[in-house]
């Protein structure tokens, strides 16, 4: 009984159809176990009931003939309803001038035997059953003497009991119909918000394409599946359409930053033959390398985003440790500049279906962050797991605002906008991360930032 007890509580927090299980099964026993108060009161209460008024009747009659005949009359008569009374057992004790006397069925009066209208049980021999019973009655006191008045009410007795099992077995078949009917309804409920949900986490990883699954019930789900796919649609439109805006301002002026870039690439060349100071149009050129730099990247994050499937084709099996390796390798040189440690941790090789120059860029970008950010002699570590690597550092770390808004395009913390940057790295590596089904996490690392990729 007591995991049964235990299931229920852990049952009913798990969700809110649990709960309205808990409560529709609830419901059920009440309204079941009011039916048998009512039937219980309409049968057997009111045979127990019928049963005490005409006992409570034929005492006052007895009394009533006891004050109006004589003593030998009344007892006379008595004799003689005693013994045709079939219900009934009376008995009569009067005082007599030598010792007590008994007239009727009762040879002895039971101990502590209570007065009417308190009823006592106790055992004697009936003829009629050639047994033991169990029967119930009363002692009245009279004038001259004391009434006793008793009933065989075993088969009432029974009668109750068979009432109580069966109220009992009613009461957990209504008990195991309320759960069968709440697990169906919760399964066929769950499926369904399960759907809604497992769009909600599509959507959230940024595959604005997905739709709730729309059934032929017809339905308030369907009613809601309806109206979130619409909105889900005008949604993916509208960064489609801001995405093709950027896009199209990206590509088309990238032909004629890149003639420009030659232009000034030129003149500096001119002037380099003439010893003439090239530091300015040097500088034009770097800005205009980051225009460019940010136009690519926002064009093959677009890519990324949209030629998933494409893209997968091309996947094959690649060891992570590797491209983790390499991109170590790669960041080295900014590290040491700073006089940090880069440490890899590894107990296993982690094999996973992918790009491998892609998951290099992704790395090597967070890697690259990490140096940036962490400040001077700090200490980056790349621990790889069974399912994807974390990088941590201990440098000052974000804050809890921002480590969503920071994946955004172009979006920048205000404290790093004086370390060179576009707002672009976090973005290109959650597209990347993504593409390879997987999700990527910013968490404390107390102090610093650790970076969990789990795919």
């Amino acid at each position: 009984m007591a995991w049964v007890t235990e299931w229920w509580k852990t049952a009913s927090k798990a969700s809110s159809v649990w709960r309205l299980t808990r409560l529709y099964t609830g419901l059920l026993l009440a309204v079941v176990a009011v039916l048998l108060v009512v039937l219980y009161q309409l049968s057997i209460g009111q045979m127990s009931r019928q049963q005490v008024l005409q006992m409570d009747s034929l005492i006052a009659q007895q009394k009533q003939l006891s004050e109006q005949l004589s003593g030998n009359e009344f007892i006379e008569q008595f004799q003689i309803q005693s013994s045709s009374s079939r219900q009934y057992i009376l008995t009569y004790q009067y005082k007599t001038s030598e010792q007590s006397q008994l007239v009727g069925r009762l040879s002895v009066i039971p101990k502590n035997l209570s007065f009417c209208p308190k009823l006592t049980r106790f055992a004697i021999w009936l003829d009629r059953y050639d047994e033991i019973r169990l029967i119930s009655g009363c002692a009245q006191p009279l004038a001259d003497g004391l009434l006793i008045v008793a009933i065989d009410d075993e088969y009432l007795y029974e009668l109750k009991a068979q009432f109580i099992s069966a109220s009992v077995i009613a009461l957990l078949l209504a008990l195991l119909l309320g759960l069968i009917t709440g697990f169906i309804f919760s399964m066929k409920v769950l499926k369904r918000i399960n759907s809604f949900n497992q769009t909600a986490l599509k959507v959230e990883s940024g595959q604005l394409s997905a739709r709730v699954e729309v059934s032929r019930n017809n339905d308030e789900y369907d009613h809601m599946a309806l109206h979130i796919n619409t909105m889900l649609s005008q949604l993916e439109h509208s960064f489609e359409t801001i995405a093709g805006i950027t896009d199209a301002i990206a590509h088309d002026l990238r032909t004629p930053l890149s003639h420009l870039r030659q232009q000034i690439e030129s003149e500096i060349h001119n002037k380099l033959k003439q010893n003439l100071p090239t530091e300015q149009l040097e500088n034009m050129l770097v800005k205009l390398d980051e225009i460019l730099f940010t136009f690519s990247a926002m064009l093959e994050l677009t890519r990324l985003q949209q030629q998933k499937e494409q893209t997968s084709q091309y996947f094959k099996m690649i060891e992570l440790q590797q491209v983790i390796t390499d991109a170590i390798d790669l960041v080295e040189p900014l590290a040491e500049e700073k006089q940090q440690t880069v440490q890899l941790i590894h107990s296993e090789t982690t094999m996973i279906n992918g790009d491998a120059t892609l998951l290099f860029r992704a790395v090597y970008n967070l890697l690259e962050n990490a140096s940036k950010y962490a400040g001077e002699k700090a200490h980056i570590e790349i621990r790889l797991t069974e399912t994807g690597f974390i990088i941590s550092d201990n440098g000052p770390g974000i804050s809890d605002e921002e480590k969503e808004k920071v994946f955004q395009r172009l979006y920048r913390i205000e404290k790093s906008r004086q370390v060179s940057g576009f707002g672009l790295g976090l973005t290109l590596v959650k597209a990347i991360i993504q593409l390879h089904n997987g999700q990527i996490q910013l968490l404390d690392n107390n102090p610093g930032l650790s970076v969990h990729i789990k795919f």
